[in-house]
């Protein structure tokens, strides 16, 4: 049997939309919580890697693009919730970002205090500790991604088999290559974010939501295209 070139559900694209935005927020989220951990891998030797100039110029792209990149990321999962508790988009939007920003706000205003004080008082100690916490977190994201990926494949796959446009060995090799393609991308973005912090320092909570979110999707897109 031909290998089809799509899997397709009833609600397919809204279900890849929805896998995307969760994917997203996963890193995002994963990505601001090891904030402090970036920080102090900047503190440590990451702000030797770029000059101040470019380091400014970085932060200020990534600023400027933060709140349409949340706004892409999160669209999905925001339109399923106000459908869910009868709300208009825009009002939960508003709400929820507040909220967030808020409270990821808080927690970026400590990082780069609390990063300095870390590096001075355990040194290399403290870095390969921050090492470990990215990692840690890029690989929770990933695990998440790849259950993620894979349980909506599955889903595709099972009906794909049993409407004859696919055979079982297709759909296993779909059902693989979506859970480690979510697995790699959400992993990615987690890095992506803290990376950029690593190298440019002082970056609010919400921003490195933002890359790390719009950074999966972004990688999603490329491993999609690789494995075509």
């Amino acid at each position: 049997m031909t290998e089809p070139t799509r899997f397709v559900t009833p609600d397919s694209a809204k279900a890849l939309n929805l896998a995307d935005s969760l994917r997203a927020a996963v890193a995002g989220g994963e990505a601001a919580k090891v904030l402090v951990a970036s920080t102090v891998l900047f503190e440590a030797g990451g702000r030797n890697v770029l000059s101040a100039a470019a380091q400014k110029a970085v932060r200020e792209v990534a600023e400027k693009g933060a709140t349409r990149a949340i706004a892409i990321a999160t669209g999905p999962v925001l339109e399923s919730a106000s459908a869910l508790a009868g709300r208009p988009l825009a009002s939960l939007g508003a709400t929820l970002g507040t909220k967030a920003g808020a409270a990821l706000g808080a927690k970026s205003g400590i990082a780069s205090h609390a990063s300095k004080a870390i590096v001075r008082g355990a040194g290399k100690h403290a870095v390969r500790i921050a090492g470990k916490e990215v990692l840690k977190g890029a690989g929770k994201a990933a695990g998440i991604g790849f259950v993620l990926d894979g349980a909506i494949a599955s889903v595709e796959a099972i009906v794909a088999v049993r409407n004859g446009s696919s055979d079982k060995a297709t759909a296993v090799k779909h059902v693989a290559k979506e859970a480690t393609t979510g697995a790699l991308a959400t992993g990615a973005g987690v890095l992506l974010g803290a990376g950029l912090v690593a190298l440019t320092g002082g970056i609010a909570a919400p921003v490195v939501f933002a890359v790390g979110a719009l950074g999966s999707i972004g990688a999603k897109t490329l491993l999609r295209r690789a494995f075509k």
